[in-house]
């Protein structure tokens, strides 16, 4: 998915451009709103998952995500989730904690959740850094204050420990605007 590719579908829908960062930005992003003005459309190049997706917000949630889907090659959660379960590398762990942290909807999953907390456990350090990086993306959830604490009191690693530190931190920054 591009940003070309997905303002070909807006320009289609005619959507109006209600935003775009400057190249030299990052995130790179931009922002379109329905003819009718209640739903937001924004695509974003993100850095620190290394993927490009589409957040739908408004009353049109259901529809517009289908036009994206049926025009746009995109993850599902359930494909996310999927490739997660049959990964086989931390590697390939990272990029499915990212993959689901982006197609995941606001509503907290209990089969995300199942699966995030079976990786609290896992081997590698990284990927449980990952999966704190990830659910910070999913900071609506209720469960991920939960699980961050679990992992900063019982994670063996200093560094990730650290990050969950980080990440309780800000979703008490967030929950206090």
């Amino acid at each position: 998915m591009s940003r070309d590719r997905v303002g070909y579908v807006a320009y289609g829908q005619k959507w109006r451009i209600q935003s775009v960062t400057r190249e030299s930005e990052s995130p790179q992003r931009q922002v379109w709103v329905t003819k009718s003005g209640d739903t937001v459309i924004t695509f974003l190049e993100d850095p620190y998952l290394e993927l490009r997706y589409v957040v739908v917000q408004g009353a049109q949630v259901s529809e517009i995500a289908h036009t994206l889907r049926s025009s746009l090659p995109c993850w599902t959660v359930d494909e996310a989730l999927e490739f997660l379960r049959q990964s086989r590398t931390p590697d390939e762990r990272i990029h499915g904690i990212y993959l689901i942290a982006a197609s995941a909807s606001s509503e907290e999953d209990s089969r995300v959740v199942a699966i995030f907390q079976n990786l609290t456990h896992d081997e590698n350090p990284e990927v449980r850094q990952a999966l704190l990086v990830g659910m910070g993306y999913l900071e609506s959830w209720p469960i991920v204050r939960h699980i961050a604490s679990s992992i900063l009191e019982n994670d063996p690693n200093t560094s990730v420990r650290r990050s969950a530190e980080y990440l309780l931190e800000g979703l008490d920054q967030s929950n206090a605007t």
